[in-house]
């Protein structure tokens, strides 16, 4: 329990005794029934002995009045002596009533006195005294009977007791056992498990705070440590994708200068023609320098424009889906091979809510990397960046490649953090891409297979989403 907080502790450790004291009070409930239930089949053997010993009485009592021995008699006279000392045993009283044994006794008493009567005051063949001996013993056994028959009733009614004891225990401490369960789900199980979901969920990149309310200060107190330690992980993130795009901003100065360049020659040009052109007096040629002096200043404005919006600081605007993509691709363009074609399909007049750097940054990581899918090897290697409105709410934009594909194993991979089939990086890329569209509230699905290429699938909501903040405990 030492992973439990104090109180919780206290609760589990009153649960423990708790269901400790069910469990003994279910045992010995269990034992008191197995304990009456042995007393009255110990006591019942008197019942059985008595019961067996009347019969006995008759049968010898048949003998006696059919052959008229004395060993008959004598045998019959033993039963009689044992009748008596099993009527007199206390645990009789267990099945029988008092008016039953005083009955008993004395019908015994009554019938060794008739025997004796037969023998020494009558001749033989007293039809009379026969006849009262005879009905002595046929009540003798009718009392053995019933008392026999109450044994019978009392060991049904003793079973009953037993089985509905046992019925109503199980019951008790079943219902003590899911209610201790239920109490354990509720206090310690159950908050566990939601931040255990959380666990996962921060494993596959997605930074949500807990909203949940809890009960207990510990959990309270874990529950906000959790919480900074997300927002924490969410600056470290944003730290992490603002590297990621210096990074990416590093290798795209190779095609900044290389689209500078040109427009800085072709002004260089133009300047030196105008200055040996001036003296010449012709007004509409140099009229016609200066215009291309200008075109290409503004040609290279616009690069610089390009680089400044990249490396601006994130934040959401409504901004033309396509221009953004055009701008996307002047700035790595320089880094695409000769034989691979890019090719743009997006509606002029598609406008999303969204960070314009962040989306930037996403079609820089899938260009590339579908670029090295290509590699130089191949011939004909085309890249398509097309996007469309699905539905009134969101934009859907597919990136598609002719490159080398993937195997299963290593799609089901490609978003983890530090994951990557690459000789130089880090693995972060897509990874990046993934949260950068998760914090706008979309979806990306890719789908790849051997030799065939690569799409990327990317919806967005057209107006956005919200921002990660820190819920208000209620």
């Amino acid at each position: 329990m030492r992973f439990y907080p104090d109180s919780l502790r206290k609760k589990i450790l009153i649960g423990y005794i708790a269901g400790a004291a069910l469990v003994i009070a279910f045992a010995l409930l269990s034992w008191d029934n197995l304990s009456n239930q042995q007393e009255i089949v110990t006591k019942g053997e008197t019942v059985s002995s008595l019961f067996e010993t009347t019969l006995e009485i008759r049968r010898f009592e048949k003998n006696y009045f059919l052959y008229r021995t004395e060993a008959d008699y004598t045998e019959l006279q033993s039963y009689i002596n044992l009748a008596n000392e099993l009527v007199d045993k206390p645990e009789l009283s267990l099945f029988a009533t008092p008016e039953e044994i005083s009955r008993l006794k004395e019908n015994l008493q009554v019938y060794g006195d008739l025997l004796s009567e037969d023998v020494t005051a009558h001749s033989p063949g007293d039809i009379a005294l026969e006849s009262q001996i005879r009905e002595k013993g046929k009540e003798i056994v009718t009392t053995g009977e019933q008392i026999s028959a109450n044994r019978v009733q009392i060991d049904r009614r003793s079973l009953d007791s037993a089985k509905r004891n046992l019925l109503i225990g199980i019951g008790v401490l079943l219902a003590s056992v899911l209610g201790l369960g239920l109490f354990f789900s509720r206090k310690a199980v159950k908050p566990l498990s939601q931040l255990e979901s959380h666990m996962i969920r921060i494993a596959e990149g997605e930074f949500s705070l807990i909203p949940v309310k809890f009960k207990d200060r510990e959990f309270v107190q874990l529950k906000s440590a959790f919480n900074r330690m997300l927002l924490e992980l969410r600056e470290r993130q944003d730290y992490l994708v603002e590297s990621e795009k210096y990074a990416a901003l590093g290798t795209l100065m190779f095609g900044v200068a290389h689209e500078l360049n040109n427009p800085l020659a072709n002004i260089s040009t133009s300047t030196q023609i105008l200055k040996e052109e001036i003296a010449d007096g012709d007004i509409i040629y140099q009229k016609e320098l200066l215009s291309q002096i200008e075109e290409e200043t503004d040609r290279a404005r616009h690069v610089v424009g390009s680089v400044l919006n990249y490396s601006r600081s994130r934040e959401r605007d409504t901004f033309p889906l396509r221009a953004a993509v055009e701008e996307t691709m002047r700035l790595i363009r320089a880094e695409v091979p000769s034989n691979i074609a890019l090719q743009i399909d997006i509606p002029s007049g598609l406008n999303i809510y969204a960070d314009r750097t962040k989306i930037q940054q996403v079609i820089i990581n899938l260009v590339k990397n579908a670029i090295d899918a290509i590699g130089p090897e191949k011939s004909e290697g085309r890249i398509r960046v097309l996007a469309s409105m699905p539905d009134e709410e969101n934009v859907q934009i597919v990136i598609i490649d002719n490159g080398a594909g993937m195997e299963p194993e290593q799609l089901a991979k490609i978003f983890n953090p530090f994951y990557t089939s690459k000789k130089e990086g880090y693995g972060l890329g897509l990874f990046i891409v993934h949260n950068i569209i998760a914090e706008h509230g979309g979806t990306l699905n890719v789908d790849s297979y051997p030799g065939r290429g690569t799409t990327f699938y990317i919806v967005l909501p057209i107006h956005g989403s919200g921002e990660l903040t820190e819920p208000k405990e209620m």
